[in-house]
């Protein structure tokens, strides 16, 4: 970047710093109905965030207080890809599905996951693409980045192969010798927007979690920032845990601008804003920076052994956060054995309330109650077939039945497939249910959970919650023997600090340690002998 360019920038940026709780986007939304009430239309403001759910919640919160807007009108408030999808629509997009199939069965690269057993729910996943996926975000060669893996999936010659394979095929040739139009991916949207003259018709330019975008993403930013007259850029470089996946704190940190420090965090309470202060404490000088302040509130941090000796009964909703998938894993085995409700990020849950409610549709005509078309039709997903017993394979043909109509169990038998045989739930549903599904949903119903609510327990890793906040929060810090902690470089051990940073500031009011002074726990137990140590002559 020239200087030229970076006084010009300078003088019409200010970048926020806001550590965790302290509103960094609660800020941005006030600017933005700050110019909406000065007489700046929706269309002169763009308004960047890291998904598309984070740009949805923006617009309805904005929505509130300007109800003569439309969602429509707010066209430029979206995630960076799509912004640069919105202007090469007539540009053909890999289906990340069928295209995605279809390249991974030709290449023999095909890995499937399922989410949840869904087949409509597949996830083709690559290792060579991802590694060529990030190193376009990082603008490094591929075959460096490569090289830089302490794991290879493949060979290097495979490696080529793969991802010249993937570009050749995103102009692939059809049966009749044609060939299709160039087909982007989301990082080509973005380089494409870079590199093509694409006139930007907004004046104001807001890009919210800017501490985790990638080299690449940064001169999308550039590019936009060039063309407005404000711009604001916030974010948390104490909170950047996405650099293994190419994100570039320092270009956050370095862009010129004026900064803004958001002071007050509404969200930490004093032990837990103690707590987090021992981890910046050991971050060194990578790191802007920054003073703020507790919400003056107590609040706790406690060590435990295990999940078992968490209380739960403590008011409020809960986040069981691991660092890695397979502690991710461990704890939810460890979740289900205990007879906790609860789901991940994305909202699946440790118990279908679908197959909840059948089971007890099922419960209710065997005592010889009724049960409402729409209800009938949920058990029926559920049952076994006629095979073994209990429906028919046309049984779900309710067109005669009105939908306010009631069966009883004598009237599905009679009308709608059913066995004119009565037996317990947990063999009637055998099919979709195992051993351990059995015995957890009895765990579940003994406790008298309610599973037609929402869960009150997310578990998930660190990365996957971020900017999320529960009441209470629990961390497993399984992870790393403290030698190997130690033997780090200074820049690895800030990575590693900043993730454990992230999970112990979403709490709101209480802070559970698992295992901490375990040699397998570490680097929170020296951080938490700190914080006991210290917090007290404070």
């Amino acid at each position: 970047m020239s200087n030229s360019l970076k006084q010009r920038l300078r003088g019409k940026t200010i970048k926020i710093f806001g550590p965790p709780g302290t509103g960094k986007t609660e800020n941005l939304l006030k600017r933005v109905q700050r110019y909406l009430k000065q007489g700046f239309s929706p269309d002169e403001i763009c308004y960047i965030s890291f998904t598309n759910k984070a740009v949805n919640e923006c617009v309805a919160r904005v929505r509130k207080r300007f109800k003569e807007y439309d969602e429509d009108d707010f066209k430029y408030f979206r995630t960076l890809h799509s912004l640069a999808r919105q202007q090469f629509a007539e540009i053909p997009v890999l289906d990340p599905k069928a295209d995605m199939l279809m390249f991974h069965t030709q290449y023999g690269t095909i890995k499937v996951n399922y989410k949840d057993g869904n087949e409509d729910a597949k996830i083709y996943s690559n290792w060579s693409l991802q590694i060529y996926d990030r190193a376009r975000n990082m603008k490094v060669d591929p075959v460096w980045l490569y090289k830089q893996q302490s794991r290879k999936a493949v060979r290097l010659q495979q490696f080529k192969s793969i991802i010249n394979g993937y570009e050749e095929f995103k102009t692939m040739e059809l049966e009749n010798g044609e060939r299709t139009p160039d087909r982007l991916d989301f990082t080509d949207m973005v380089q494409k927007f870079i590199d093509d003259g694409v006139s930007i018709p907004f004046k104001v330019l807001m890009v919210d979690e800017a501490q985790d975008l990638t080299p690449l993403q940064w001169d999308l930013v550039v590019k936009l920032a060039k063309a407005v007259d404000r711009v604001y850029i916030a974010g948390d470089d104490d909170q950047a845990i996405y650099e293994w996946n190419g994100a570039d704190v320092g270009l956050f940190q370095n862009f010129p601008g004026r900064s803004l420090v958001l002071k007050k965090s509404v969200r930490l309470n004093k032990n837990i804003h103690f707590f987090s202060n021992c981890l910046l404490n050991s971050m060194g000088d990578n790191r802007v920076e920054k003073e703020f302040y507790s919400n003056g509130k107590d609040g706790a941090i406690y060590r435990w052994g295990g999940l078992k000796k968490v209380p739960w009964n403590l008011e409020g909703d809960w986040m069981v956060l691991a660092r890695i998938n397979d502690v991710k894993k461990e704890l939810q085995a460890e979740a289900k054995n205990l007879g906790l409700y609860y789901q991940d990020q994305k909202n699946n849950k440790s118990f279908d309330p679908n197959q909840f409610a059948a089971i007890e549709h099922w419960k209710k005509i065997c005592d010889g109650g009724s049960i409402t078309r729409e209800e009938a039709c949920t058990m029926y997903e559920y049952l076994l077939n006629i095979d073994h017993g209990y429906r028919s394979t046309d049984s779900k043909k309710w067109s005669f039945a009105h939908p306010n109509q009631v069966f009883t169990f004598d009237e599905l038998h009679l009308r709608c497939g059913m066995r004119d045989e009565k037996g317990p739930w947990t063999e009637v549903f055998k099919r979709k249910f195992k051993d351990k599904d059995k015995q957890y949903l009895q765990k579940l119903m003994k406790e008298g959970v309610d599973l037609t609510q929402p869960p009150k327990i997310i578990i998930d890793t660190i990365h996957q919650v971020k900017g999320g906040e529960a009441d209470n929060v629990v961390l497993a810090s399984k992870c790393n023997f403290p030698s190997h902690f130690e033997k780090k470089n200074l820049a690895d051990k800030v990575k590693e600090l900043r993730v454990w940073y992230t999970g112990a500031t979403r709490s709101k009011s209480t802070l559970h340690l698992l295992g901490t002074y375990h040699q397998y726990n570490f680097p929170l137990g020296k951080y938490f002998k700190q914080y006991e140590a210290n917090y007290a002559k404070q």
